[in-house]
C-alpha cells in the first residue's frame, strides 16, 4: 500500500480516538445513550457486539431503512463504504457489488435473507434476484460485513457477506398500506397483514413495484412479491418460522433493431420455502436446523437479425436470421444445515455445524443439453470466540468445504480484538476465502444453429479447466463506542490479493473461462456516526481503493479491473425527527474516477454524483398511524448508471403510509 495511504489511515485512527474521547455535547443525555452497543448476529455465526465481530461491519437498522427514502435493497447498499450498485436490469435485477469486482454480475458476494442463501448461479452466478426477496418495509435490519467471510459462509462469501433480516413476525400485527407514485411512472403499492395469539403469530406481504426504467433503457421494469412468514412457540424451549415467498421481475432489456441484443421483456423469477427450528438446551446451550429450497426461473430470448453470417458454400444456403437467442434456464438449490453453539464457560463460546446443498441448472442454450446440471456442496464450520484477558478477544474459525464442481476446498479465519481503552478497540486478522466456479463457468456450451438446425456455431465451450479462485485478505482495524458520547467509528485498513480469478478468454468467437486473473485490491475505508441527540442521526464515511493488477485471461479487461471501484467515494446522510411529526433526511454520495459495470463502457471513466431529499410528516387518520412523504432522489444532474447510455434522471415521488 501507499505510504500516503498508509500515513492518511495511521492519522484518521489517531485522530478518530482522540476526537471520539472528547466530552459528550451538552445536548446529548445518559437517557439517549443507554441502549447497548449494537449486536451482530451473522458474522461469526454467534451474536457478538460490533466491537467484538471478527471483522467490519455495517448495520442499517429499521429506522434508517424508513428514513432513507429508498425503495429497494441495492439503493441503500450504495451508501455502505466500499460498495458500488446499478439501478439497471439490463444483465440481471439491480445488483451491487464490494470493492468493484463484479463483470457483468456481481458474484463475489454472499446474500442471505434470514440466513438463507439467495445467491444463483445462473450463468456466472449473481444474487441479482435476492436483493429484491423482500420489500423494505418486511426488513428489520441489513447486517453487511465488509470483507472476506467464507470461513464462516463457504464458497460464494468471497469478498463480503450481506444479511438481510426480516421483521419478527410478533411485532407487525395489524395492517399497514404503503403508495409511492411519481416521475419516471414510479407506481408502487405494498398491503401487509399480521395475525396470530401467543403460540402463532402469522403475517402476509404484498407489493408491486414499478418505473419506466432507466432513460435510454428499453421497457419497463416491473417487481411483484408475496412473502408469508410464521412464528410458532412449541414450549419446552423450541421455536419454529416457517417462510414462503414469491418474486416475479418483467423488465425490458436490449436495444431495438440491434442484432445481438434486441429490445425485448425478460422476465425472472424466485419461489422458496424455508423452515428454521430452534432448541435452547440449557443456560449456555442451543441448537438450530435450518431447511430450504430456492427456485430461480429465468426467460430471456429474442431472434437473431443479423445477416453477415449468412453465406452459399458449394451452393447450399445457410441462414441464421431469425434463430432463437436465449439466456434463459432454472435453478433448483435445496439446503439443509445444522448449527450448535456453546458457551462453555465466561470466557470461551464455539458454534460449529454443517452444511449439506444441492443446486440443480436445467439450461440447453447454456449447455447444449436437456440434462440437469447438478452441483453437490458438503460444509463443515466451526468458530472459537476466546477472551484472553478481560481486553483481549481472539476470534479462529474455519470452513471446510467439498463440492464436486471443483473437489475440497478450506478457508480460516483468525481476528484479535483488544480493548485499549473504553470504547477503543484495535482489530488485526487474516482470512482466506474462495468461490469456485459456478456451473456456467465450468461447464456451459454455447451453440447457435441455422435455421435448418444444421451448422453449429459455438461462441463459448468450457472443457471444465476453471477451478476456484482464491483471495488472502489482511486487515487492520479501529472500532469506537461509547455509551452517553453519540459518537461512533469504524475504520478498515485491507489489503485484499486476489489470485487464480476466472474470467473468460478474450474477444474471440468462441469464449472458455480460465483461471488467471491475479492482483491485489488494497486501501481504506471508514465510517463515522454521529447522534447528538435521540432525535438526529449523522454518518459519514469514505473509501479509498488501489487495485493493481499482476496478469489477466484476457489482458483487454485491464482498464476495467483497475477503475472496478473508484479511487475515492464520499458519502453522507444526516436525519432529523422534529418534534412536530416532521422528519428530513438529506444523503449525498460523489465517487471520482470509475468505470461502469457494463462491459461495453471497458475504456471510459466517469464520476457520480449524487443528493437525495425526504421530508416526511406523521399524524393520525381515522385512529390509524400515518405518513405522507415527499422523497426527491437525484436532486442534481442526471447519473450515469450502469452504461454508458442510461442514466438515473431526477425523481420525486410521494408516499402514503397507513398502519393500525
Amino acid at each position: 500500500m501507499d505510504k500516503k495511504i498508509w500515513s492518511l489511515a495511521c492519522s484518521l485512527v489517531c485522530g478518530t480516538a482522540v476526537a471520539a474521547s472528547g466530552s459528550p455535547a451538552a445536548s446529548v443525555s445518559e437517557e439517549d445513550f443507554l441502549s447497548e452497543m449494537p449486536i451482530v448476529l451473522s458474522v461469526s455465526r454467534l451474536a457478538q457486539r460490533v466491537d467484538e465481530t471478527p471483522g467490519a461491519v455495517t448495520i442499517l437498522d429499521r429506522q434508517f431503512l424508513r428514513l432513507s427514502g429508498a425503495r429497494d435493497v441495492v439503493d441503500l447498499l450504495r451508501l455502505i463504504p466500499g460498495f458500488q450498485s446499478t439501478t439497471s436490469f439490463e444483465t440481471d435485477a439491480p445488483m451491487a457489488t464490494y470493492h468493484g469486482r463484479s463483470d457483468d454480475y456481481a458474484n463475489r458476494i454472499q446474500v442471505l435473507v434470514d440466513g438463507r442463501s439467495v445467491y444463483s448461479s445462473h450463468l456466472q452466478g449473481s444474487a441479482g434476484l435476492g436483493w429484491q426477496s423482500l420489500a423494505l418495509d418486511d426488513i428489520e435490519r441489513i447486517e453487511v460485513l465488509r470483507g472476506s467471510n467464507s470461513a464462516a459462509y463457504g464458497a460464494r462469501a468471497f469478498l463480503g457477506v450481506v444479511n438481510i433480516v426480516s421483521r419478527d413476525v410478533r411485532s407487525t400485527m395489524g395492517t399497514a398500506t404503503q403508495l409511492t407514485a411519481g416521475d419516471n411512472g414510479v407506481a408502487d403499492i405494498g398491503v401487509r397483514y399480521g395475525w396470530g395469539d401467543g403460540r402463532a403469530q402469522y403475517r402476509i406481504s404484498l407489493d408491486s413495484r414499478g418505473d419506466d426504467g432507466l432513460r435510454g433503457a428499453f421497457g419497463k421494469a416491473r417487481v411483484n412479491r408475496v412473502n408469508f412468514s410464521s412464528h410458532f412457540s412449541q414450549g419446552n424451549g423450541s421455536d419454529l418460522d416457517i417462510r414462503a415467498g414469491v418474486l416475479d421481475i418483467e423488465s425490458g432489456r436490449g436495444t431495438p433493431g440491434s442484432a445481438g441484443n434486441n429490445a425485448r421483456m425478460q422476465r425472472m423469477g424466485t419461489r422458496f420455502l424455508q423452515a428454521d427450528w430452534r432448541r435452547t438446551l440449557g443456560d449456555n446451550e442451543d441448537l438450530l436446523i435450518t431447511a430450504s429450497h430456492t427456485e430461480f426461473s429465468y426467460r430471456d430470448s429474442f431472434p437473431y437479425l443479423d445477416a453477415s453470417l449468412d453465406h452459399f458454400d458449394l451452393g447450399v444456403s445457410v441462414s441464421y436470421v431469425g434463430i432463437p437467442i436465449d439466456f434463459g434456464g432454472k435453478e433448483f438449490n435445496d439446503a439443509l444445515s445444522l448449527q450448535h453453539t456453546v458457551r462453555h464457560s465466561a470466557d470461551v463460546r464455539t458454534v460449529w455445524g454443517a452444511e449439506l446443498r444441492r443446486e440443480h441448472e436445467m439450461s440447453r442454450p447454456n449447455f447444449d443439453t436437456r440434462e440437469q446440471v447438478i452441483s453437490n456442496f458438503a460444509r463443515v464450520f466451526g468458530n472459537v470466540e476466546w477472551r484472553v484477558t478481560p481486553h483481549l478477544l481472539v476470534n479462529a474459525g474455519a470452513l471446510a468445504e467439498s463440492s464436486d464442481i471443483d473437489g475440497s476446498s478450506f478457508s480460516p479465519r483468525v481476528m484479535a480484538n483488544w480493548h485499549v481503552a473504553d470504547g477503543h478497540t484495535l482489530r488485526a486478522g487474516v482470512s482466506s476465502a474462495f468461490r469456485p466456479p459456478s456451473a456456467y463457468e465450468k461447464y456451459a456450451t454455447v451453440r447457435y444453429y441455422d435455421t435448418n438446425g444444421l451448422n453449429p456455431i459455438t461462441t463459448v465451450e468450457n472443457f471444465g479447466r476453471a477451478g476456484s479462485e482464491r483471495i488472502l485478505s489482511q486487515e487492520l482495524g479501529y472500532n469506537f463506542g461509547r455509551s452517553g458520547s453519540g459518537l461512533s467509528a469504524d475504520v478498515r485498513i485491507f489489503n485484499e490479493s486476489i489470485r487464480d480469478g476466472i474470467a473468460a478468454t478474450g474477444f474471440t468467437q468462441r469464449k472458455e473461462f480460465l483461471n488467471g486473473d491475479n492482483y491485489q485490491i488494497r486501501g481504506l475505508e471508514y465510517q463515522l456516526g454521529w447522534r447528538p441527540t435521540s432525535a438526529t442521526r449523522v454518518g459519514f464515511n469514505q473509501t479509498w481503493t488501489d487495485i493493481r493488477v499482476d496478469s489477466l485471461v484476457d489482458p483487454s479487461t485491464e482498464f476495467r479491473v483497475v477503475h472496478g471501484a473508484p479511487r475515492l467515494a464520499n458519502v453522507m446522510s444526516v436525519m432529523h425527527q422534529f418534534s412536530d411529526g416532521l422528519d428530513l433526511t438529506v444523503s449525498y454520495q460523489n465517487a471520482v474516477d470509475i468505470s461502469l459495470m457494463s462491459d461495453a463502457n471497458r475504456y471510459l471513466l466517469f464520476s457520480l454524483e449524487r443528493t437525495d431529499v425526504r421530508l416526511a410528516k406523521s399524524f393520525r387518520l381515522a385512529g390509524a398511524k400515518a405518513e405522507v412523504a415527499l422523497t426527491v432522489q437525484n436532486l442534481g444532474a442526471p447519473v450515469q448508471d450502469g452504461d454508458l447510455k442510461f442514466y438515473f434522471d431526477r425523481r420525486a415521488l410521494l408516499t402514503l403510509r397507513l398502519e393500525n
